[in-house]
Protein backbone atom coordinates (compact mmCIF):
# COMPACT_ATOMS: atom_id res chain seq x y z
CA UNK A 1 0.00 0.00 0.00
CA UNK A 2 1.56 3.26 -0.84
CA UNK A 3 1.33 5.78 2.35
CA UNK A 4 0.07 9.26 2.16
CA UNK A 5 2.67 11.51 0.47
CA UNK A 6 4.96 9.27 -0.22
CA UNK A 7 7.27 10.44 -3.00
CA UNK A 8 8.09 9.11 -6.65
CA UNK A 9 11.16 7.47 -7.05
CA UNK A 10 13.95 7.85 -9.90
CA UNK A 11 13.21 6.22 -12.78
CA UNK A 12 11.61 5.55 -15.85
CA UNK A 13 8.05 4.23 -17.28
CA UNK A 14 8.21 2.22 -20.42
CA UNK A 15 6.87 5.01 -22.74
CA UNK A 16 9.26 7.90 -24.02
CA UNK A 17 7.00 10.95 -23.03
CA UNK A 18 7.30 9.56 -19.27
CA UNK A 19 10.27 10.66 -17.29
CA UNK A 20 9.30 9.28 -13.63
CA UNK A 21 6.36 8.26 -12.17
CA UNK A 22 5.47 6.95 -8.20
CA UNK A 23 4.57 3.74 -7.16
CA UNK A 24 1.03 3.06 -8.27
CA UNK A 25 -2.19 3.06 -6.21
CA UNK A 26 -3.52 0.53 -4.15
CA UNK A 27 -5.85 -1.45 -6.25
CA UNK A 28 -8.25 -2.72 -3.40
CA UNK A 29 -11.14 -0.27 -2.81
CA UNK A 30 -10.06 -1.24 1.23
CA UNK A 31 -6.48 -0.74 0.95
CA UNK A 32 -7.09 2.73 -0.38
CA UNK A 33 -7.37 5.92 2.01
CA UNK A 34 -7.98 9.45 1.52
CA UNK A 35 -4.91 11.63 1.62
CA UNK A 36 -2.80 8.67 -0.40
CA UNK A 37 -1.01 10.59 -3.53
CA UNK A 38 0.25 9.71 -6.81
CA UNK A 39 2.89 11.66 -8.23
CA UNK A 40 4.09 11.48 -12.36
CA UNK A 41 7.06 13.22 -14.10
CA UNK A 42 6.36 14.01 -17.97
CA UNK A 43 9.44 14.29 -19.80
CA UNK A 44 9.84 17.82 -21.84
CA UNK A 45 7.53 19.03 -24.16
CA UNK A 46 8.81 18.41 -27.66
CA UNK A 47 8.25 20.41 -30.74
CA UNK A 48 7.25 16.48 -32.04
CA UNK A 49 4.55 15.68 -29.55
CA UNK A 50 3.33 19.11 -30.36
CA UNK A 51 3.01 18.58 -33.91
CA UNK A 52 1.38 15.07 -33.33
CA UNK A 53 -0.75 16.37 -31.03
CA UNK A 54 -2.08 19.27 -33.13
CA UNK A 55 -2.69 16.55 -35.91
CA UNK A 56 -4.52 14.54 -33.41
CA UNK A 57 -6.84 17.29 -32.21
CA UNK A 58 -7.16 19.39 -35.29
CA UNK A 59 -6.05 22.47 -33.75
CA UNK A 60 -3.12 23.92 -35.54
CA UNK A 61 -3.57 27.20 -34.28
CA UNK A 62 0.14 29.19 -34.54
CA UNK A 63 0.86 29.79 -31.27
CA UNK A 64 1.74 26.28 -31.15
CA UNK A 65 4.49 25.96 -33.39
CA UNK A 66 5.07 29.00 -34.86
CA UNK A 67 7.76 31.22 -32.49
CA UNK A 68 7.90 35.04 -34.18
CA UNK A 69 3.82 34.60 -34.24
CA UNK A 70 3.83 33.33 -30.87
CA UNK A 71 5.71 36.41 -29.87
CA UNK A 72 3.33 38.65 -31.41
CA UNK A 73 0.47 37.00 -30.13
CA UNK A 74 1.28 38.19 -26.80
CA UNK A 75 2.51 34.52 -24.92
CA UNK A 76 5.91 34.91 -24.58
CA UNK A 77 6.93 31.81 -27.36
CA UNK A 78 5.26 28.53 -28.44
CA UNK A 79 3.46 27.04 -25.74
CA UNK A 80 1.93 23.73 -25.53
CA UNK A 81 -2.16 23.23 -26.42
CA UNK A 82 -4.19 23.39 -23.27
CA UNK A 83 -5.69 19.44 -23.39
CA UNK A 84 -2.40 17.93 -24.25
CA UNK A 85 -1.74 19.32 -20.05
CA UNK A 86 -5.44 17.71 -19.56
CA UNK A 87 -4.12 14.83 -20.82
CA UNK A 88 -1.29 14.25 -19.04
CA UNK A 89 -3.55 14.60 -15.75
CA UNK A 90 -5.86 11.98 -17.03
CA UNK A 91 -2.65 10.05 -17.77
CA UNK A 92 -2.17 10.60 -14.10
CA UNK A 93 -5.39 9.09 -13.30
CA UNK A 94 -5.32 5.81 -15.78
CA UNK A 95 -1.50 5.01 -14.60
CA UNK A 96 -2.29 5.58 -10.83
CA UNK A 97 -4.80 3.13 -10.40
CA UNK A 98 -4.02 0.67 -13.27
CA UNK A 99 -6.24 -1.16 -15.63
CA UNK A 100 -8.88 -2.19 -12.96
CA UNK A 101 -9.60 1.66 -12.62
CA UNK A 102 -12.36 3.12 -15.11
CA UNK A 103 -12.66 6.98 -14.90
CA UNK A 104 -16.09 8.21 -14.38
CA UNK A 105 -15.62 12.42 -14.37
CA UNK A 106 -12.63 14.32 -14.91
CA UNK A 107 -12.41 17.89 -15.18
CA UNK A 108 -9.53 20.76 -15.67
CA UNK A 109 -8.81 24.78 -14.77
CA UNK A 110 -6.01 26.18 -17.20
CA UNK A 111 -3.72 28.46 -14.66
CA UNK A 112 -1.00 28.70 -17.31
CA UNK A 113 0.44 27.93 -20.35
CA UNK A 114 3.06 25.41 -20.39
CA UNK A 115 5.73 26.25 -22.64
CA UNK A 116 7.67 24.05 -25.85
CA UNK A 117 11.06 22.27 -23.39
CA UNK A 118 9.03 22.42 -19.88
CA UNK A 119 8.89 19.00 -17.89
CA UNK A 120 5.56 18.81 -16.64
CA UNK A 121 4.86 17.03 -13.01
CA UNK A 122 1.09 15.64 -12.22
CA UNK A 123 0.33 15.06 -8.74
CA UNK A 124 -2.70 12.99 -7.89
CA UNK A 125 -4.21 12.93 -3.98
CA UNK A 126 -7.25 10.97 -2.92
CA UNK A 127 -10.25 13.39 -1.36
CA UNK A 128 -12.61 10.75 -0.96
CA UNK A 129 -13.92 7.48 -1.11
CA UNK A 130 -17.56 6.32 -0.94
CA UNK A 131 -19.77 2.54 -1.46
CA UNK A 132 -18.42 -0.88 -1.14
CA UNK A 133 -15.95 -2.96 -3.24
CA UNK A 134 -18.85 -3.47 -5.60
CA UNK A 135 -19.92 -0.25 -6.22
CA UNK A 136 -16.86 2.04 -5.42
CA UNK A 137 -16.32 5.42 -6.29
CA UNK A 138 -12.88 7.40 -5.39
CA UNK A 139 -12.50 11.17 -6.01
CA UNK A 140 -9.49 12.71 -6.95
CA UNK A 141 -7.46 15.88 -6.70
CA UNK A 142 -5.51 16.74 -9.43
CA UNK A 143 -2.33 18.99 -9.60
CA UNK A 144 -0.02 20.10 -12.53
CA UNK A 145 2.93 22.06 -12.32
CA UNK A 146 5.90 22.87 -14.21
CA UNK A 147 8.88 24.25 -11.36
CA UNK A 148 6.35 24.63 -8.37
CA UNK A 149 4.34 26.66 -10.75
CA UNK A 150 0.68 25.49 -11.36
CA UNK A 151 -0.22 25.39 -14.52
CA UNK A 152 -3.38 23.32 -14.51
CA UNK A 153 -5.72 21.55 -11.44
CA UNK A 154 -8.99 19.88 -11.69
CA UNK A 155 -10.79 16.49 -9.88
CA UNK A 156 -11.65 13.12 -11.33
CA UNK A 157 -13.59 10.23 -10.13
CA UNK A 158 -12.95 6.40 -10.77
CA UNK A 159 -14.61 2.98 -9.80
CA UNK A 160 -12.16 0.30 -9.40
CA UNK A 161 -13.72 -2.64 -11.46
CA UNK A 162 -13.89 -6.21 -9.44
CA UNK A 163 -11.36 -8.80 -9.41
CA UNK A 164 -12.48 -11.63 -11.74
CA UNK A 165 -11.05 -15.37 -11.12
Amino acid sequence: MTPPDAKAPSGGGAAADLRERGPELPLDFNEVDVGHTFEMQIAPVTTEQLVRYAGAANDYARIHYDLPYAIEAGVGGIIAHGMLTMAFMGRAVTDGFGPRARVLHISGRFNAPVRLGESVRVRLSITDKRGTQRDAQIDCSLVADVQGRQVASGEATVTLMPVTS
